[in-house]
């Protein structure tokens, strides 16, 4: 049985997860001839494209705007054109030319590295939760969460930690949306534009200061994977996706996970008296309120699903929100339960695209509720004048007003 599913449609962004429901279990491989792409809505099936690099690309994009509208991108934000491809970011690159880059990448963002950096960020939470204890509450995205996620961005990255306010308006006005939620609006390019002059800004005074960040890889050693050194503009691609993946992902999981908390009093008591509780109640709200309601791929090779076949050159997206839930992979999967550590869950995707953030998100997370847990453990949240993100895309609080009580 078909399922009438429009990722765009006014009731799917509002609340998507009665149509991801419908598609887990009467469509899960859903075929659109509006986009001509498909849908796969259930666990397993998301797990296993993942994993597969012959069948599917990253090459023409991975997220909806990409692949599902590609003229609402203004041409002024898309990556520079070059026919080697290394202008493209690491979330368009497949492999080999992805695994050349991330295994260079990846020691700025192990375990190992963030041992030290943990001090640092947890001085910066504390100050937030303090200036919000002193004026008796705020905004926990804005004065907690990306306070944080920011700041963290660009130590890694190697950009100014102060400009990071700067840098976190300029993220946070990249997804504005115009009437219908499909377009860029005028604020939206203004502040890409920003953004991506800063950037190129950066690289350029970067070329003659060098360091030891992430934000050199691209800048002064690309030689070592692209045999060739990357312009500006390039090199700005490639720090812009580092940038937004590290700083507007993880205010709206900490947020859910402080919502959800809130939710669950009970919950929230067991967290704040046991503190090692805490990275399974921030896990359990990456899993149930994942912000990315999809990514997806191009099709490269014909393949089949549910005795459909997806074939070359078509597009396919991945409800990760939907296979969050699956009843299949998940027993009751609507329930917030912070002891349910499920082994498996696709919040920061899975295979060779895995997150490379993963470790930085889930200690900014850890840090942030377990700072908020152990100074105002009875917190308020105001759901009334909560904003939030309600698009095709992403989903959450973008501000969560919360009071503290001690």
């Amino acid at each position: 049985m078909s399922v009438d599913y429009d990722p765009f449609a006014e009731a799917v962004c509002e609340d998507p997860f009665p149509s991801y429901r419908a598609l887990r279990d009467a469509d899960p491989a859903h075929y659109s001839p509006k986009y001509d792409c498909w849908f796969l809505s259930r666990f397993d099936d998301v797990w296993r494209a993942e994993m597969d690099r012959e069948s599917f690309s990253c090459r023409e994009g991975v997220t909806s705007t990409q692949l599902l509208s590609p003229p609402a991108i203004p041409p002024e934000l898309l990556p520079p054109a070059h026919p080697d491809g290394w202008g493209t970011n690491l979330q368009q690159l497949d492999p080999p030319q992805h695994t050349l880059v991330r295994r260079q990448l990846a020691p700025h963002f192990q375990p190992a590295a963030l041992r030290a950096l943990e001090p640092w960020l947890r001085e910066i939470a504390r100050g937030c939760v303090d200036a919000l204890l002193e004026r008796g509450g705020g905004d926990a995205v804005a004065d907690l969460a990306m306070r944080v996620s920011v700041r963290a961005a660009c130590r890694i990255i190697g950009l100014p930690v102060e400009d990071a306010d700067l840098l976190a308006a300029c993220v946070n006005g990249l997804f504005a949306r115009s009437a219908g939620g499909q377009d860029f609006g005028g604020p939206a390019l203004a502040a890409g534009l920003r953004l991506r002059a800063y950037l190129v800004d950066f690289a350029r005074a970067r070329r003659a200061r060098p360091g030891d960040a992430a934000a050199d890889l691209f800048v002064s050693r690309a030689q070592d994977f692209a045999g060739r050194a990357l312009g500006d503009d390039e090199v700005a691609s490639h720090l812009m996706l580092l940038l937004i993946g590290g700083t507007e992902t993880l205010p709206k999981v900490a947020s859910a996970a402080i919502h959800r908390l809130c939710q669950h009093p009970e919950q929230r008591a067991r967290a704040a008296a046991d503190l090692a509780l805490v990275p399974g109640a921030f896990h359990e709200a990456l899993r149930l309120d994942m912000p990315t309601q999809m990514l997806g791929r191009v099709v490269v090779k014909d393949v089949a699903f549910h005795g459909r076949r997806l074939r070359a050159g078509q597009k396919v997206m991945y409800l990760w929100a939907s296979a969050n839930r699956d009843e299949r992979e998940f027993a009751d999967p609507e329930r917030y339960d912070l002891a349910r550590r499920a082994p498996r869950i696709l919040s920061f995707g899975h295979g060779a695209h895995l997150c490379l953030g993963k470790h930085v998100a889930t200690l900014e997370g850890r840090v942030i509720l377990e700072e908020l847990l152990a100074r105002a453990p009875r917190y308020a949240v105001d759901l009334a004048r909560a904003e939030r993100f309600r698009t095709e895309f992403f989903r959450g609080f973008a501000s969560l007003p919360i009071s503290l009580g001690g």
